[in-house]
């Protein structure tokens, strides 16, 4: 019975340090202590535990804490209707439609994304170098680009220098001064575009999602073989990709203005 009482007290703790997270955004770690009123040796226990579980994600530029892709999934399957990933499902059929290639949904986390979903296209040639649960350092790759381009540009220089030694390491050849322009040039026209620069001959465009507050929240991104992205064909796909990410935006916020409507009269940010 001990044992057992333990046990539920770990779930009953890690559970709330999980719905402190998740109310305040991105808390410190301060902060955590305050709300959970756990001492600071076991709230570093639970965080080590729900990190290693994609619970819970550090920001290794900020060290304030998220919730990671697994409290995602999790979410996924007790209320799809409210989440990007369903938001966002026909919106990947009717790029992947009109371009014949393949578009992606990729979430914000921390200081990388994760593909959250990959639809394919028709046309017969096509690139697979990213699937559903693949993560990457932001900066690899467009998806990762359109999101340093959508943040405040102090944040993102820092997590473009925190994620150098990953991305060198993934692909040396890599430059990152050159991934720093591409940030810049997607800041001017709202679409990234990695040419090619993490896998030779997939390129890709992509456009960042916020949430009506103006948090980063994921891209889009179409993908394809390089011949079928040249400038021409960037153009001609960029106008829809932003219509799709701006509808995206446009239905969170409706979800967000809803849930404010019927919140509790009084509720605070701690509860």
């Amino acid at each position: 019975m001990p044992e057992r009482r333990a046990g539920a007290q770990t779930v009953s703790r890690a559970a709330s340090v999980l719905r402190v997270i998740g109310r305040l955004g991105d808390p410190s770690f301060s902060q955590l202590s305050r709300q959970t009123g756990l001492a600071n040796a076991t709230l570093r226990r639970l965080l080590v535990a729900l990190i290693d579980a994609q619970l819970a994600v550090q920001d290794g530029v900020s060290g304030r804490y998220r919730l990671g892709v697994e409290a995602y999934l999790m979410g996924q399957l007790a209320a799809p209707r409210f989440l990007i990933h369903d938001i966002a499902r026909d919106g990947l059929t009717r790029l992947a439609r009109l371009s014949g290639d393949t578009a992606f949904l990729s979430a914000f986390e921390g200081i990388s994304t994760v593909c959250l979903h990959r639809e394919e296209g028709q046309y017969p040639i096509r690139t697979h170098v990213l699937s559903v649960g693949d993560r990457h350092p932001l900066g690899m790759g467009a998806a990762g680009l359109a999101v340093l381009a959508a943040l405040p540009v102090a944040r993102a220089d820092a997590i473009l220098a925190a994620n150098a030694e990953a991305i060198h390491a993934a692909r040396p050849e890599v430059d990152m001064d050159v991934l720093a322009v591409l940030v810049t040039d997607a800041r001017a026209t709202g679409v990234a575009l990695n040419p090619g620069l993490i896998f030779p001959g997939s390129w890709g465009i992509a456009a960042a999602i916020r949430t009506a507050s103006g948090t980063v929240v994921g891209a889009l991104t179409i993908a394809a073989i390089e011949d079928r992205l040249g400038p021409d064909r960037q153009a001609e796909l960029s106008t829809p990709l932003l219509e799709e990410a701006a509808s995206i935006e446009r239905r969170l916020a409706r979800l967000d203005a809803n849930e404010s409507k019927h919140a509790p009269s009084g509720a605070t940010a701690a509860g």
